[in-house]
């Protein structure tokens, strides 16, 4: 085997074996309750219980959950490990949500990798807050509904983001927390504190748009075609 292929190889079966390492929501036990091991496959992790901090990849499908814990009892996201959650309502009742893990001795520097929570295929995530070093990844079929004033998106001790796809959903208290936050309210890389025009309002709650090009780059991008179409026509 050369060299070329045995590289290409390893990189495959590094490929399947973490596609593999996952943790995943079957419905199985007596309730829909999030730590009830009976609801989850680990038959594709060495993990064996649902732990907090996560310790593997967690991908929830087809359900609508409630946790109904007492008040400021996270579920926290490992360092680099991601909760995705799929065509799925997943509401905190109380003062909770899901946040990352307090690593950065409070210098607001995340010192391991990003915890992610993922929406995707028409999910929803109804909670208090998102803090401490998350990205929160929106697709635009999904929606992110944060309930408690002064800070949801909580970036005090590591930075917190909400990366909305365009047509993704955002509600905050009032509008005034997008003014506040919006350093950490992203759309195509472009942050709402550098450019309102990414978000349309109704109410508290903003779908994204997209970035608009600025005029320069608009212009290149007439001019590059008019200049193609004359060539054609030569």
């Amino acid at each position: 085997m050369n060299i070329k292929k045995l590289i290409g190889s390893t990189i495959l079966t590094s490929l399947t074996l973490s596609s593999q390492a996952a943790i995943l929501w079957t419905g199985g036990g007596a309730s829909d309750d999030y730590y009830d091991a009976a609801n989850w496959d680990f038959s594709g992790s060495s993990s064996s219980v649902v732990a907090s901090p996560t310790d593997d990849d967690m991908t929830i499908s087809g359900a609508s959950l409630n946790e109904p814990s007492g008040a400021f009892t996270n579920i926290e996201i490992g360092d680099g490990y991601t909760v995705t959650l799929d065509a799925t309502s997943f509401t905190f009742t109380n003062n909770n949500g899901f946040s990352g893990v307090d690593d950065a001795g409070g210098t607001n520097v995340p010192s391991n990798a990003i915890s992610t929570l993922s929406l995707i295929n028409g999910s929803s995530y109804n909670a208090q807050f998102a803090a401490i070093g998350i990205d929160v990844l929106v697709d635009g079929t999904s929606s992110v509904i944060f309930r408690g004033g002064g800070d949801p998106i909580n970036s005090q001790l590591e930075r917190t983001r909400i990366v909305l796809a365009p047509g993704a959903q955002l509600t905050l208290p009032s509008v005034a927390e997008f003014t506040e936050q919006g350093a950490d309210i992203i759309v195509g890389g472009v942050s709402f504190a550098d450019d309102q025009s990414i978000l349309s309002f109704n109410g508290t709650t903003a779908t994204a748009l997209g970035a608009i090009p600025e005029p320069s780059s608009a212009l290149l991008a007439i001019l590059a075609g008019f200049c193609f179409a004359r060539r054609r026509r030569r």
